[in-house]
């Protein structure tokens, strides 16, 4: 009897971790890792910037080649940020938060500003979606 419970007990839990497996689901585009624009010339790296009523993010944007740092912006509080992620054919930088949902930031003559009306790319997975 010992067995067949010890038994049934493992297979319970096979089952519960291989149904939560992410084998074969689509991949969240966001990141907290440094990320590359699509063709390498810039990349961008986040932050917390501690502040008395909220930590922030601060995503900073550098020149790949040099290092240099471009731009910054803070985008979202800290608590409620899920990353970042570049357009796979623009230097257009998206972040995705749990407050204010996925927005992006254009890039004009590097600098980045938030654009809330544009249309997120079909290649940009939420953590949703």
């Amino acid at each position: 009897m010992k067995k067949v419970v010890c038994f049934l007990i493992f297979a319970v839990i096979v089952c519960a971790s291989s149904c939560t497996s992410k084998t074969g689901a689509p991949q969240n585009s966001f990141t907290f890792d440094k990320v590359y624009s699509y063709d390498k010339k810039y990349y961008a790296l986040q932050s917390v910037e501690p502040s008395e009523a909220a930590n922030m993010i601060k995503v900073s944007i550098y020149i790949s080649d040099t290092d240099e740092l471009i731009f910054d912006f803070v985008p979202a509080r800290a608590r409620d940020f899920w990353g970042i992620c570049w357009e796979s054919d623009t230097y257009n930088i998206w972040i995705q938060s749990g407050d204010i949902g996925v927005l992006c930031y254009v890039c004009q003559n590097e600098t980045w500003i938030l654009n809330e009306n544009a249309e997120r790319p079909k290649d940009i997975l939420s953590k949703y979606d």
